[in-house]
C-alpha cells in the first residue's frame, strides 16, 4: 500500500470518526431543541370580523395560533378562550402581539356565525382585529381546511348550538407550516411561551446555527 492509499484511508477515517462524534454529541447533549416540522397550513380565503377577505398568504412573516371555535359553544370553549385570552396578555405585555406573534379563530359554525356575529364575539373578548382574526365562509370550505387540512373531526351544530368537535389550538410558525398542536383546553401559557421562543430562535438562526438547527431536525432534538 503506498503513502497517498495510507493518507487516504486515514483521512476517511477521520472524517468517519467526526462524524460519528457529532452524532453522538447532538444525541446525547442537544445542544438546541425544536418544534416538529409538520404540514404547511391549508391554504384559504375567508371573511373576518370585519367583513374583509383573509388569505393564508396574509399570516406569513409571523407566529399565528390557529383556534378552532363557535359563537354559541359557551362553556365548551370557556378553558381555551382563557387560555388564549392569557398567552395574549402576556404577549401584549412584552410587546410581541401583533408584531410577532396573531391570533386566528376559525369558526366550527359557519352557517349561524356572520361576520357581525364574530365582531360581537371579539369585542365580548376585548381583542382588537389587527391581532385576532375571527373567520367564517363557506361551510365546505370550513369543513375542507379543518377536516382536511388539520385533521380535526367535528359535527354540525344541533338547534341549541352543540356540537361535537376534537377541539385542538395549533401553532403556525410565519412560513405557514404547522409546528405543534395543543388539546381541547388550550395551550398551557409556560409551554406556549417556550414554543414561541423555540420557533423565533430557529426562523433567526445563521451561518453555522443554520446547520445546528437543521441537524437538530434530522436528530430529533424536540423538547419534552
Amino acid at each position: 500500500m503506498d503513502r497517498r492509499m495510507r493518507l487516504g484511508i486515514a483521512l476517511i477515517s477521520t472524517v468517519l470518526v467526526g462524524l460519528l462524534t457529532t452524532m453522538l454529541w447532538f444525541v446525547i447533549a442537544r445542544p438546541v431543541k425544536v418544534l416538529p416540522r409538520g404540514e404547511q397550513f391549508p391554504p384559504f380565503a375567508l371573511t373576518d370580523q370585519r367583513g374583509n377577505r383573509l388569505l393564508d398568504s396574509d399570516l406569513r412573516g409571523r407566529m399565528v395560533f390557529v383556534s378552532l371555535m363557535h359563537r354559541r359553544c359557551g362553556e365548551d370553549c370557556a378553558e381555551q378562550t382563557r387560555r388564549l385570552l392569557e398567552l395574549r396578555k402576556v404577549l401584549q405585555s412584552s410587546g410581541r402581539l401583533g408584531s410577532e406573534v396573531i391570533f386566528l379563530t376559525i369558526t366550527l359554525d359557519p352557517v349561524h356565525d356572520t361576520p357581525a356575529d364574530l365582531s360581537a364575539l371579539a369585542g365580548e373578548l376585548g381583542v382588537d382585529p389587527q391581532s385576532w382574526r375571527f373567520v367564517t365562509g363557506d361551510p365546505h370550505e370550513i369543513k375542507m381546511i379543518v377536516g382536511g387540512g388539520l385533521g380535526v373531526y367535528y359535527t354540525e351544530p344541533d338547534e341549541n348550538g352543540k356540537l361535537y368537535a376534537e377541539r385542538r389550538t395549533f401553532l403556525i410558525d410565519p412560513s405557514g407550516m404547522i409546528r405543534t398542536s395543543y388539546p381541547a383546553e388550550g395551550p398551557p401559557l409556560e409551554t406556549a411561551l417556550r414554543d414561541i421562543d423555540l420557533i423565533a430562535r430557529e426562523m433567526s438562526s445563521q451561518g453555522a446555527m443554520r446547520f445546528v438547527y437543521e441537524a437538530s431536525h434530522l436528530f430529533v432534538c424536540y423538547p419534552e
